[in-house]
């Protein structure tokens, strides 16, 4: 037996001895990697951000972003029949300044004082920005870079709600958060109906509702492990990036379920000897799996666009992390399960038999 074997053969023979360690060993590294989550970073940007900027058509363009503010500012768009009714302009106003004090705001195009507000058309057209047909009225509002401008969209959003004016926001920063808005409730959706067509799947499979959920929790832990080591290693996540997590859940749950079907196909009664035999069968094929996958997603790294670099990191930590809860999570909780199992299972048997032998006994 080569020391490649022995080691395997070693680890096996520790989950089957001490199965509540390797539980509470888990247990400990969840809720470790649990806190790591609230330190990911959600990034807003706009799809430019994400190429590789020595190209002399991005810095062009991106020089075009910085001088002229397009992707920087919120545009609120005022709806009225009169533009320039001193009523309207007045209100205007008082909108503004409520807008300008918002933190992170630079700068208003609104430039008009109260004192401007019965000034002629033709000199209102040169002082503020209005459409051909004068029904609307821009004001754009400068963001300070550097600044959370979801944050800051969200406290204008506020303000503009309460005016008497019709007033509709818009810009890239709007339509940033009103898309993230959208799209998250849309994955949470789809994200449930794909668990629950996995778990009949995998239900129907193992013919066990107990061994059909199994494979579902290892995703859990998986997903909280993945996202715990990126939070801590300083990942930032991205809309463009939710489709790593579905990644991972298709491969932790091969994992697991590769797993449990060779726990299912040992016979022998005995617990211990059944995982040990499992891990000597599965450990070797899902380390292999895990580096051939993990380099391979790795190589993504040599790309010049940032969501290949990001998405090449997070599925990296995350076909490791799907090993590691496989092989340390997995195998400790087959065991207690089927402890517990057979535990409840003989308790209800010795029940039943003691209630038959008392009816017995009662006819008698």
């Amino acid at each position: 037996m080569s020391n490649y074997d022995k080691l395997i053969k070693n680890f096996s023979e520790l989950h089957g001895k001490y199965p509540k360690r390797f539980l509470i060993l888990s247990f400990i590294i969840t809720i470790i990697l649990g806190a790591g989550i609230s330190l990911i970073k959600i990034e807003q940007g706009d799809d430019m951000s994400q190429l590789p900027n020595d190209i002399e058509e991005i810095q062009v363009f991106m020089k075009m972003e910085d001088k002229f503010e397009r992707y920087n500012s919120i545009i609120v768009v005022i709806n009225s029949e009169n533009v320039f009714s001193p009523d309207v302009l007045k209100e205007a106003y008082l909108l503004n300044q409520e807008l300008i004090n918002v933190y992170g705001i630079e700068d208003s195009s609104f430039d008009l004082g109260l004192e401007d507000i019965y000034l002629t058309k033709e000199e209102l057209k040169n002082r503020i920005e209005v459409s051909d047909s004068l029904g609307y009225m821009l004001i754009r509002l400068s963001v300070r870079k550097g600044v959370d401008d979801i944050a800051v969209y969200d406290d204008v959003k506020s303000i503009i709600s309460k005016t008497t004016l019709n007033v509709q926001p818009g810009g890239d920063i709007a339509m940033n958060r009103e898309l993230t808005d959208i799209i998250l409730p849309e994955m949470s959706k789809i994200s449930t109906f794909g668990m629950v067509g996995v778990l009949l799947c995998v239900i129907l499979t193992f013919r066990s509702i107990r061994y059909g959920i199994m494979p579902l929790i290892c995703v859990g832990v998986g997903i909280v492990w993945m996202m715990g080591i990126s939070g801590f290693a300083g990942i930032s996540l991205s809309s463009e990036l939710v489709g790593v997590i579905s990644m991972m859940a298709g491969i932790g749950i091969d994992f697991a379920i590769q797993t449990i079907n060779r726990y299912n196909l040992e016979r022998t009664p005995i617990i211990v000897e059944k995982i040990i035999k499992t891990l000597e069968g599965v450990v070797e094929p899902i380390v292999v799996s895990s580096i051939v996958a993990g380099f391979g997603f790795i190589a993504m790294l040599a790309g010049s666009l940032s969501i290949l670099d990001t998405m090449g990191k997070m599925l990296f930590i995350g076909v490791f992390s799907c090993m590691g809860v496989t092989l340390i999570f997995l195998p400790s909780f087959l065991v207690i399960q089927e402890k517990v199992f057979q535990d409840t299972k003989n308790l209800i048997k010795r029940k039943m038999e003691v209630y038959y032998e008392k009816i017995g006994r009662a006819h008698v």
